[in-house]
């Protein structure tokens, strides 16, 4: 820092005249646009915030999901953290946290176009909200706009809330520069002019504080609730250290009030739960991230919150006068340490939250960071050349100080920082569990029991046995599953499922074919699965499954009556086709008609047509388990009559990675699929079509 005696010590100024403030005003407006510019909202496509979601984001379906499931990476607030899938009528379907890191959304439509997911999530790690979004389509393409969005750099309001805590962290810097300048001064006769203020940084930080926490908390909730606000300050360690932020603030202002002698205590516990509700606390392990953002924020009080102390102090002869410089020569020594512990924990920080040394330069976050860094970068040689010249200006590095803390809130509004976004990535790539679902070289087939989806995979064990494999998966997801309790009946004989899995249970079972096998889940929500098994083993159904998908794609016109459940209520529909884009569907009292890419509506008999046009067009003939290839393990499983027509019944399962959904189709001879049935999470769907290539026309409506 250099001799006292020589001038005043590196990083100290005194006042400028009127022109270097000018210069300085200037300098300020500048580097807090850089700061803005660079931290200008913007939405992230195709950044991995969901570890998975089914269905896929652009994902085209032959139906509509019974559930959409949605899997994070973190565990979610369970009651601020929310999902809404709007359907294409405009019906918005609403689901919350199901499991710890899981959002779940039950549909209870079937209804073609494109569906809208949006959610948000709120960390239990850190507080923060993400919002996301997404499309996938029933019968259409979505289109190029229904990639996943989510919203990784800061918003209009996260700026907004940013300012506020620019303005908290402004003031609990000054309170630790001021406790210092108390602890320099304490004895000293010749530097009583000195006098350092904590009631006015206290109050503002206990203000602005309450204002931060109100506004993270509304903003994550969606509404201005105080039911929302009280869950959030109360879930979590993040939680609780925003509540404990403000009972520290308000203690150490009361201390400061009444003259205790124990408000750095109080402001230094304030600092800590400052670090512990921000990202810091996502961090693995939590309490070495805890750790390095309360050092470095203690360590800047001491530095920059030190340099902004000395600014409203007037020494009675100048900052080059006897007593201005006894006072500087005081607080180099903590100065240039805690200048030096700021830089190194910064450091340790900005590789945490970075993760790739790419995001420094190819990120929001990563630019204002570089913002940060090179403020600081100045200050270090401008405060050397204006010591060695004699000519210090303390409010230029004052300033210079307060749009590093800007840039730092800045930082802390982003919902998301770099290197978390690698780890969802990470996931998002990982292979998630088969659990019991089917591999090819087995006899596999679908079916429900109650609410909850079964299905049954057949293979060779021992001789004279069978390896039972059974996928339990009810509504509210793979944790609900681990619960339940299930037994297989098999040639009058009654055994446990014994579990392999949270949707896995197994068991060895006697077969000989052409016999009923039971599946019984017990609890509320179970109920009864039987399934006809045929004589083993089953011959190969793929020939049989070709050339029904050859004939069913030549038709020009067909009709469907469809029903559909998910183990609750089931909603009968009727829809007719003709090739190559039409279509006409009543579900319940409503009606729709696609004509191209017009789509009418009409909600109830009598109302007037609402006119959709410009949109997607649905091909025909398409059907729903086009959109699940490849096929696994087709097999045939009997033969029955359907509208007197004799069919040879065929059982498969979709191959799609991630989607348990089972098949049966009652194809005839001449390959016309007469029957079809779908067993998917939450979807128990029933078809028969009939008028194959009827001389009907699918009109636009009158009216």
């Amino acid at each position: 820092m250099g001799p006292a005696q020589d001038g005043p010590p590196l990083g100290f100024h005194t006042e400028m005249p009127d022109r270097g403030a000018r210069r300085v005003r200037r300098v300020a407006v500048c580097v807090l646009a850089a700061v803005a510019v660079v931290a200008v909202p913007g939405v992230a496509g195709a950044h991995a915030v969901l570890a998975s979601s089914r269905p896929e984001a652009g994902q085209r379906l032959g139906t509509s999901p019974g559930v959409v499931v949605l899997e994070f990476t973190e565990p979610l607030n369970q009651k601020l953290s929310r999902a809404t899938v709007t359907d294409p009528a405009g019906r918005a379907f609403t689901g919350g946290v199901t499991g710890g890191q899981e959002i779940r959304v039950a549909l209870t439509t079937n209804a073609p176009g494109v569906y809208t997911v949006g959610w948000v999530s709120v960390s239990t790690l850190d507080g923060h909200a993400v919002r996301g979004s997404f499309q996938f389509g029933v019968g259409v393409s979505p289109g190029a706009g229904s990639a996943e969005t989510a919203q990784t750099t800061p918003g209009a309001g996260d700026l907004a809330i940013g300012l506020l805590r620019w303005v908290e962290y402004l003031a609990l810097l000054l309170a630790v520069g001021m406790l210092l300048l108390r602890r320099l001064v304490r004895g000293r006769s010749e530097l009583e002019w000195v006098r350092p203020g904590l009631m006015l940084p206290l109050a503002v930080a206990l203000g602005s504080g309450i204002a931060v926490v109100a506004s993270e908390s509304f903003s994550a909730a969606g509404s201005a609730s105080l039911a929302a606000l009280w869950n959030y300050l109360t879930t979590g360690l993040p939680g609780v250290a925003r509540l404990s932020r403000l009972g520290l603030e308000a203690l150490a202002l009361f201390a400061a009030v009444v003259g205790a002698p124990t408000p750095w205590v109080l402001v230094t516990a304030a600092i800590g739960a400052l670090a512990a509700s921000g990202h810091g606390a996502a961090i693995h392990p939590t309490w070495w991230g805890i750790t390095v953002d309360a050092v470095h924020l203690l360590a800047a009080g001491v530095w920059a919150g030190g340099i902004l102390a000395l600014a409203t102090q007037r020494p009675p002869g100048g900052w080059r006068s006897p007593d201005g410089r006894a006072l500087l020569v005081r607080f180099s020594p903590p100065a240039l340490t805690a200048f030096t512990v700021t830089v190194g924990f910064g450091a340790i920080q900005a590789i945490q939250e970075l993760g790739t040394v790419h995001a420094l330069v190819g990120s929001s976050y990563g630019r204002v960071l570089l913002v940060k860094i090179g403020l600081v970068a100045v200050m270090v040689p401008l405060s050397l050349v204006a010591w060695r010249l004699r000519r210090p200006h303390l409010r230029f590095e004052g300033t210079l100080a307060i749009a590093v803390v800007a840039a730092a809130a800045i930082l802390a509004a982003f919902p998301i920082p770099p290197s978390r976004l690698v780890e969802e990535e990470a996931a998002q790539q990982a292979t998630p569990s088969a659990s019991a679902l089917p591999k090819p070289g087995a006899l596999t087939m679908g079916s429900h029991a109650g609410q909850v989806l079964v299905g049954l995979t057949l293979r060779p064990a021992r001789r004279g046995t069978n390896e039972a494999l059974v996928y339990l998966l009810p509504l509210e997801g793979n944790k609900a599953a681990a619960d339940l309790k299930a037994t297989i009946t098999a040639a009058g004989r009654t055994s446990p499922l014994l579990s392999c899995g949270d949707t896995c249970r197994r068991a060895i079972v006697e077969l000989q074919g052409d016999q009923a096998l039971v599946i019984n889940v017990a609890g509320s929500k179970g109920g009864k699965a039987t399934f006809e098994v045929p004589k083993l083993p089953a011959p190969d159904g793929s020939l049989v499954l070709e050339r029904a998908q050859a004939r069913i794609h030549e038709l020009r016109t067909y009709r469907l009556f469809e029903t559909l459940s998910s183990g609750l209520a089931t909603i009968p529909s009727q829809y007719a086709f003709q090739a190559p884009n039409r279509m006409e569907s009543t579900v319940e009292q409503s009606r729709t008609a696609w004509i191209g890419d017009t789509r009418y509506i009409r909600d109830k008999p009598g109302a007037a047509w609402q006119v959709q046009p410009g949109g997607p067009s649905i091909p025909v003939p398409s059907f729903i388990w086009d959109y699940f290839k490849p096929f696994v393990d087709p097999r045939i499983v009997g033969d029955e009559r359907v509208d007197g027509v004799r069919t040879t019944v065929v059982s498969f399962a979709g191959g799609q990675k991630g989607t348990p959904i089972w098949f049966r189709l009652w194809i005839d001879p001449g390959g016309l699929v007469r029957r079809a049935e779908m067993r998917a999470p939450g979807h128990f769907m029933d078809d028969r079509y009939y008028d194959f290539d009827a001389p009907f026309t699918i009109s636009a409506p009158t009216g």
